[in-house]
């Protein structure tokens, strides 16, 4: 019970960390943005998210190939090398999971300063501001990914079955 507690906080920090650091680089790019242009500065955010989503996709699709499965067959140490993809697996999160928790954590922060405006500086509250829908954001892109793949492999389902019968 004590090593799962302890497995379970790791995967907190590792989850706070990456989303502190999530965080700061939005932070410190949209006001460097905003200096500029703030439609600019929101339209990075989004872009980010779409980033972000795409790199948690590719990365899950990089576990699930051939090329990995070659690369541990081929490997000097194979049982080593397999177990360090395994550890990596346990102790990672998504970062799709970063981005809820960093969006979750945005849309209560955003309810704090709109009761109490006086909290944090202009900057930050543009901010959160501006970011406080992208919860929404992210959710449909997430949305939209998760059955654009569906889609497909229903579709190849098709394809397959249409084939088999047609050529039987």
């Amino acid at each position: 019970m004590l090593k799962r507690m302890k497995r379970v906080n790791t995967y907190l920090l590792y989850e706070i960390a990456g989303g502190i650091v999530y965080g700061l680089v939005l932070y410190v790019t949209f006001t460097w943005l905003a200096g500029y242009s703030l439609l600019g500065a929101y339209l990075w955010n989004l872009a980010f998210i779409v980033f972000g989503l795409a790199m948690d996709f590719y990365s899950q699709k990089m576990l699930q190939s051939t090329k990995l499965i070659t690369w541990l067959k081929e490997a000097e140490d194979t049982e080593e090398s397999y177990r360090l993809v395994q550890r990596a697996m346990k102790n990672s999160l998504s970062f799709k999971t970063i981005l809820y928790a960093f969006y979750i954590l945005i849309l209560i922060v955003s309810q704090v300063i709109e009761f109490y405006p006086a909290l944090g500086n202009e900057n930050l509250r543009i901010f959160i501001l501006a970011n406080s829908y992208n919860v929404l954001f992210l959710v449909a892109v997430d949305t939209l990914i998760g059955q654009l793949i569906k889609d497909r492999e229903k579709m190849e389902r098709l394809s397959k079955q249409l084939e088999e019968e047609v050529f039987e």
